[in-house]
């Protein structure tokens, strides 16, 4: 049985890392609003009818307010990610704080505006490296995959060139 290389799980985590810190933060707007049956008759609207519209002021909108800054970069990130799992060793010892270098190190200064365009990025390579051949037999050559692709930018991969082109 082979066993997966820690890049290739470090790369999974970075992803899913990404995915949990935006799950917290992700707009619920899209949600449909529930309504109990009604028990009085039908509840079907009646397509004869036309709705009246009116040409009021718009009403004001609530905006969120600009992130701050970023310390670093979706690109920045990517970089120390890179540099986190190239010095995880090959085996890993359980012990081994590999969370530690990519979590507090790489992304806990990047706001959430980088995390979307890290987590796009990444879930589009993982996507693109994971039909290749070499990830579906689990060789070494799925990590050099990952690798280029994430910090390929001149030209930027061609599966990803928009992700990679948002990501700076």
């Amino acid at each position: 049985m082979t066993r997966a290389h820690p890049l290739h799980l470090s790369v999974r985590a970075l992803a899913w890392a990404a995915a949990a810190a935006l799950a917290g933060a992700a707009c619920n707007s899209d949600d449909r609003e529930q309504f109990p049956g009604s028990t009085s008759g039908t509840t079907e609207v009646d397509p004869t009818v036309v709705p009246e519209f009116t040409t009021a002021e718009p009403m004001e909108t609530t905006m969120a307010p600009e992130p701050p800054p970023s310390p670093k970069s979706c690109r920045d990130a990517i970089g120390c990610a890179l540099q986190c799992a190239i010095m995880i060793p090959d085996p890993t010892p359980p012990e081994y704080p590999w969370q530690e270098c990519f979590f507090t190190n790489c992304l806990e200064e990047i706001n959430y505006v980088e995390w979307l365009k890290l987590f796009d990025l990444t879930e589009c390579v993982v996507e693109a490296c994971s039909a290749t051949p070499a990830c579906m037999d689990g060789t070494d050559e799925c990590n050099g995959c990952y690798i280029q692709k994430l910090g390929g930018t001149n030209p930027p991969p061609p599966e990803c060139p928009d992700q990679a082109n948002a990501c700076k």
